[in-house]
């Protein structure tokens, strides 16, 4: 009798065409992966693959059994996440995904507060750009920013739209009282650009649009929200940040917003897990400490 993780090595190398890469897939050794086919082959008294000189072929037997292997292997996830979420609510954790703006902004600087009252509860943060599956159990909650079409969410998700979000030029205090700001898209032109590059420069199409049409100079372009503050607060020039990180920011100067662009912060939640107390708790918290800093969020500053 053949055991699981053989019809994982086996749909790896269905799918890859070699042992090879099969194996980086798996995160194991080439020969691992052959002697595992090889273990599979002989308990089924069948041949699965042809070896070729372009790699693995399947054999009509092969063929037919890579659905019914697809359909285990889905099963098998499945149960593996059941499992993991049912540890999870009895112990009190919660799986929660966000990017670094989010993460360094606004979940991080809460989690003190949040923790110490309900110490029982512990927060796992997953920090990434990539839109993990929330309605698959990938993560128990997500805080994002984008729309509701934006990634995959799923039927068995509860979408909690916290605040519409706003980018703005910014500037550094320092860098202002040098060489004034720029008050609207006309008077880019006047001032040094840090913009957006790669895949984060279609986030800030209006900021671009703008600066293209007045001939701005761009002294630097980065695919990092992160680094572009960094260069805007070192004092190098006016760029485009997210008013959620900017208006935080007290060494940094609000220019103009943008009417273009703006977007949803949204709390995700898988529905399953929406009632259970830690995880309503969870989500009350966060949606009260957003409300407080709405103002913020959506480009409208207070006196700082």
């Amino acid at each position: 009798m053949f055991e699981w993780s053989d019809l994982r090595h086996f749909l790896a190398v269905a799918k890859s065409g070699s042992t090879l890469s099969a194996s980086k897939i798996l995160g194991v050794n080439q020969t691992t992966v052959a002697r595992r086919i090889a273990a599979l082959e002989e308990a089924l008294g069948e041949k699965l693959f042809e070896k070729t000189a372009g790699g693995y072929r399947l054999t009509e037997l092969g063929s037919a059994m890579v659905q019914s292997a697809e359909r285990v292997e889905t099963e098998v996830e499945a149960f593996g996440r059941m499992v993991a979420q049912r540890s999870r609510k009895l112990l009190g954790m919660i799986r929660v995904t966000t990017n670094d703006v989010l993460a360094d902004c606004l979940l991080t600087p809460w989690l003190r507060e949040f923790t110490q009252r309900f110490p029982v509860v512990q927060v796992e943060t997953i920090i990434t750009d990539r839109l993990m599956d929330v309605s698959r159990g990938d993560a128990d909650i997500a805080l994002r920013a984008g729309t509701l079409s934006h990634g995959p969410l799923g039927d068995n998700v509860v979408v909690r739209r916290l605040a519409t979000g706003k980018w703005g030029v910014y500037a550094s205090k320092a860098y202002a009282g040098e060489n004034g700001l720029p008050t609207n898209p006309d008077e880019l032109a006047a001032h040094p650009i840090i913009a957006g590059s790669g895949e984060l420069s279609r986030f800030d199409p209006a900021f671009m649009k703008h600066v293209r049409a007045k001939g701005a100079v761009i002294r630097q372009a980065s695919s990092s929200i992160l680094n572009i503050a960094g260069a805007i607060k070192s004092g190098l020039g006016c760029g485009p940040l997210p008013c959620v990180l900017g208006e935080l920011d007290p060494e940094l100067q609000l220019c103009f917003t943008f009417d273009e662009g703006d977007y949803a912060l949204l709390l995700i939640t898988r529905e399953e897990m929406r009632n259970l107390p830690h995880v309503r708790a969870f989500n009350d918290f966060i949606a009260s400490r957003t409300s407080a800093l709405r103002h913020m969020i959506e480009g409208r500053p207070q006196n700082r």
